[in-house]
């Protein structure tokens, strides 16, 4: 499954808007929490010219007006459940935009 996947599957339990760099005007939800995610290069393991082992990494943002510290925790397990590591910076205030943001890098 691809990360978009993951994050939108219903059983996943999450039950956020989820869109690759951004949303557009007409598709942006009302209100957050919802996560967008971005491509941050590739890890590769390369040895006699040849590429044995690749991963993408992301940098997942999570949109939040209101701390919702069970949300982050199911976001958190969501991840790992699919074998994705993670490192988790602090609560970033936007405050052109009036929201809190955490990024995951993944």
């Amino acid at each position: 499954m691809t990360l978009f996947e993951i994050l939108t599957d219903e059983e996943n339990g999450l039950g956020l808007p989820v869109v690759y760099s951004h949303f557009t005007k007409r598709d942006a939800p009302k209100e957050p929490p919802f996560l967008a995610y971005l491509g941050s290069g590739q890890d590769n393991f390369e040895a006699d010219n040849t590429y044995y082992w690749s991963a993408n990494r992301y940098q997942l943002e999570y949109y939040f007006t209101k701390k919702d510290e069970a949300k982050e925790a199911a976001i958190e397990s969501v991840l790992l459940a699919n074998g994705f590591l993670y490192e988790k910076s602090e609560d970033v205030f936007i405050e052109d935009e009036g929201v809190f943001v955490i990024y995951y890098n993944i």
